[in-house]
């Protein structure tokens, strides 16, 4: 059985690639990453913005028990028991950027936790919340003429594993589904847990959070 995920899942890869042409010479998106340095000199050493991730990040995954690890990810988790694991199966309806890595998990045909992984141009630790948040707020700015309603362009802040974590609930009138979206942050690594319901939500949540809470990330710089 094919399933299908309404909620999008969304890549920040063309907004941050479309910027990486002036992060170093202008530094559009993180105001003070080192700008080239010249011939025979060496390049300075950037200074993280206010509210950068400043964690050196996790070197290795050490993830135990019904292990979901795509082969060559940099990421794992546990598999919350009375979950399916359809990886192979599990489609999407709206994609924004390209991704690199997805595993799917399922309790029913539209209730599913959905984990993908974007490889970004740009190391995202040095680039300040604020702004990796107003990236954020121009895609789902994009999803609203899609159909797709947001409780708040404002994020839920948080952090997992050490990556930083913007949460967002979404809707989709059409197909009377429910979503929580976490975009996560780590080096070149973007990270996308979309906990997406239809009819069963206290489930979705339990294994969300089970995700979430053994969700590991290696840092990629």
């Amino acid at each position: 059985m094919r399933r299908r995920l309404a909620v999008a899942l969304l890549g920040l890869s063309g907004l941050l690639a479309a910027c990486a042409t002036t992060v170093d010479g202008t530094g559009t998106v993180a105001a003070d990453a080192a700008k080239p340095g010249r011939s025979g000199a060496a390049s300075p050493t950037p200074t993280p913005s206010a509210g950068a991730s400043t964690r050196p990040g996790r070197t290795r995954l050490k993830c135990s028990r019904k292990v979901i690890s795509p082969a060559g990810s940099p990421y794992c988790f546990t598999a919350p028991a009375g979950f399916q694991d359809v990886s192979s199966s599990a489609t999407v309806d709206v994609s924004i950027g390209r991704e690199k890595y997805r595993s799917a998990l399922a309790v029913a045909d539209r209730d599913l936790i959905i984990v993908t992984l974007y490889e970004l141009p740009v190391d995202t630790d040095p680039i300040a919340t604020e702004t990796l948040e107003g990236e954020l707020k121009t895609v789902l700015g994009q999803l609203a003429q899609q159909g797709f309603a947001f409780e708040s362009t404002t994020a839920e802040r948080g952090t997992v594993d050490g990556a930083r974590s913007f949460q967002y609930h979404a809707s989709q009138e059409k197909d009377m589904l429910e979503s929580e979206v976490y975009f996560l942050f780590r080096g070149k690594n973007e990270i996308q847990v979309n906990c997406q319901w239809k009819q069963r939500e206290a489930e979705i949540d339990r294994g969300c959070q089970a995700v979430l809470a053994s969700l590991q990330v290696k840092s990629v710089k």
